[in-house]
């Protein structure tokens, strides 16, 4: 199985140019899937661009006719569960070899992760993505599946301020600030994906894991050498769950921060096993950061 071209759903966005770059850069023939009919960004040299109607399923099937697999990078939660759905339907109609749906954060094989109100909806994706995949008989038009797990974006998370405010004057510190968490960049996590389609035969049908760290919010606080600057106000990660619930019955209802507050509410509690003890890396070359790298990176979003 080897696979040369690939289709990307949510291209242009903070992931999806990361995911592209990744497989340009491993010279993969690479198509950007987009709503638009004119993209909303320079193109890299060598991407496609081909304007579908997320939709139909029909419209969907003929831009990936001559495809070898799909990755889909459109955020989950802002676009309607049915649009995930309908491009797994249409890989497999289009007799695509992959789909990668779009997983990449927290680890939704633990059980309070498939139970949680904003991210259990991507376990039930991934669930009807291994049905659809496991009722085709075994030939080589058999559409396969691989999900990325690579904990939040340690990049994306710092820049907005989603991990922790390093840059003042004040951030939110939870259960002490002393849990370690497995993360990722974006440009990580796009190589993890170039890797899955490099290594189809060892990823076929299952979860990859991928960090390039270990960190937690006082590691983060240490190194962006904002400790004394910064007022730290104390939190505990089960209040988060009364603050989204709060925001939601608003008027209007903050949608955002209700997502906001439960994924953090994740990405801060223990229970939701968010410190991988088994990585793929190795296989999908993804490297562990040094301290000088993840230094920084952390110095570069501090105040």
């Amino acid at each position: 199985m080897v696979f040369t071209k690939i289709a990307i759903a949510g291209g242009s966005g903070s992931l999806g140019r990361t995911v592209v770059k990744a497989l340009l850069d491993a010279k993969f023939d690479v198509t950007i899937l987009s709503r638009s009919p004119y993209p909303d960004h320079d193109l890299l040299p060598g991407t496609k661009f081909q304007c579908v109607d997320y939709t139909s399923i029909d419209s969907l099937v003929e831009a990936l006719e001559d495809q070898d697999a799909l990755v889909n990078t459109l955020a989950y939660g802002r676009i309607p569960e049915e649009v995930h759905i309908r491009l797994i339907q249409a890989a497999q109609k289009a007799d695509l070899k992959r789909f990668i749906p779009s997983e990449f954060g927290s680890d939704t094989t633990n059980e309070f992760v498939a139970k949680h109100p904003i991210l259990g909806g991507k376990a039930a994706i991934t669930k009807r993505l291994q049905e659809i995949c496991s009722q085709q008989p075994e030939d080589n038009s058999t559409l396969t599946w691989t999900a990325v797990i690579n904990g939040p974006f340690l990049d994306w998370g710092l820049e907005n301020k989603f991990l922790m405010n390093l840059q003042g004057p004040s951030t939110p510190i939870y259960n002490g600030g002393n849990g370690l968490w497995s993360t990722t960049t974006l440009a990580g996590t796009g190589r993890a994906v170039a890797g899955i389609l490099m290594h189809p035969s060892e990823t076929k049908n299952r979860y990859v894991f991928v960090a390039e760290a270990e960190l937690s919010q006082n590691i983060l606080l240490d190194m962006s050498g904002m400790k004394d600057q910064i007022t730290l106000e104390n939190m505990k990660s089960k209040d988060l769950e009364a603050a989204a619930y709060e925001a939601i019955q608003r008027n209007p209802p903050d949608h955002q921060m209700f997502a906001v507050n439960l994924i953090r509410q994740v990405i801060f509690s223990e229970e939701y096993g968010n410190r991988f003890e088994k990585l793929d890396n190795e296989l999908l070359g993804v490297n562990m950061l040094s301290e000088a790298e993840i230094i920084e990176l952390v110095k570069r979003y501090s105040g």
